[in-house]
């Protein structure tokens, strides 16, 4: 009976060469969807100026922050006062593991309901191998050039 002897190294051997394969595809996945998201965020990513506006130095922080008293503001759902409004509109492209997303955030000015400025952003999440750990992301690249407020915002001169 020598067919039947216990091998320890072909019991581990095809559990890891399958991990190894559902590894790969993962990594494939992931892969292909951070390149759209480079892709995507040259057509349209990043941050778009259409207009800005001169505001009293009041309106800002000493930090620099724009509008820091209506932080909270009840009515306002983002937090820039009564005239203006921040709208975050998000659409999911692919869903699953991994997902790919495009959030646009944009500063609305209420009176006339004209876009001021929008950021567009793509991002990728997940298609890791499961575990306790949170799943990767990629994205478009964002840094402090694209606080869209202060671009959209600017203190008046005196």
């Amino acid at each position: 009976m020598i067919g039947l002897q216990f091998c320890p190294r072909r019991t581990l051997a095809m559990p890891v060469l399958f991990a190894l394969l559902a590894l790969q595809g993962c990594e494939r996945a992931k892969t292909k969807l951070d390149r759209e998201v480079d892709r995507l965020c040259a057509i349209d990513g990043g941050v778009h100026v259409y207009e800005t506006v001169k505001l009293p130095k009041e309106n800002f922080g000493p930090d620099g922050e724009v509008f820091p008293q209506y932080r909270g503001y009840p009515s306002n759902r983002g937090g820039l006062g009564p005239a203006y409004v921040t709208r975050n509109d998000g659409e999911v492209l692919v869903a699953g593991n991994p997902a790919l997303e495009r959030v646009k955030t944009s500063i609305v000015r209420l009176a006339d309901k004209k876009v001021l400025g929008s950021l567009t952003v793509y991002r990728r999440s997940g298609g890791d191998m499961p575990g306790p750990w949170e799943p990767s992301r990629y994205s478009c690249p964002v840094g402090p050039n694209f606080n869209l407020e202060n671009l959209v915002f600017k203190p008046q001169e005196e």
